[in-house]
């Protein structure tokens, strides 16, 4: 009783990414995992602490996962921020945030585009101006 199934894992093809700074942007996850074999998508998650930013990775299996983390886990991301990324293969593989429309039926806030060769990228809803662009137009 306890015991977790050791081949629990073995479809986790997903990435979790921390250690980003807050104003990271999907493209330069995009730009970060690209070189790496499998690379499929990603998404970045606001954690609710501030403005800290998580981002997942989800690649076309597991073991073009666990490459792409050998190769990246503790790049220092942005020469600004003093902390390196921890990478680590996520607790499940992303899915798409479902929501319930008044009507009952479920809908995706999620935008997905695609890249080259068929790559889809996510872009989550979480998209807000800057504080200057907001009080610099008083209503």
């Amino acid at each position: 009783m306890g015991e977790q199934d050791p081949g629990a894992k073995d479809d986790v093809r997903t990435l979790f990414i921390s250690g980003l700074p807050d104003d990271v942007k999907e493209r330069e996850i995009y730009n970060l995992f690209r070189g790496q074999r499998g690379y499929e998508s990603c998404q970045l998650k606001y954690t609710g602490r501030g403005y800290q930013v998580v981002a997942f990775a989800v690649f076309v299996d597991q073991q073009s996962a666990l490459a792409a983390k050998d190769a990246l886990n503790e790049t220092k991301f942005d020469p600004e921020v003093p902390t390196t990324l921890h990478i680590e293969l996520a607790r499940a593989n992303s899915r798409s945030k479902r929501h319930r429309a008044e009507d009952g039926s479920l809908y995706s806030m999620e935008k997905k585009s695609r890249g080259p060769k068929g790559v889809s990228h996510v872009m989550t809803d979480h998209v807000h101006p800057p504080m200057e662009y907001m009080t610099a137009f008083p209503v």
